[in-house]
């Protein structure tokens, strides 16, 4: 449980930091830094669904 909890956290602060430097410096850089975010969720969080999977 603790795993998806600092997942979770880090799609949030990744989703932050990328509206502040979406909305500040460049919106590019804002929109990759939220892709980056999200990608890295989903490819984690699958892995940690497989790793479950086989352990049952």
């Amino acid at each position: 449980m603790k795993k998806y909890i600092y997942l979770i956290i880090f799609l949030l602060v990744g989703i932050f930091i990328g509206n502040q430097l979406f909305n500040h410096i460049h919106a590019w850089l804002g929109i990759a830094v939220i892709m980056a975010a999200i990608i890295y969720f989903i490819n984690r969080l699958i892995k940690l669904i497989k790793n479950e999977k086989n352990i049952d």
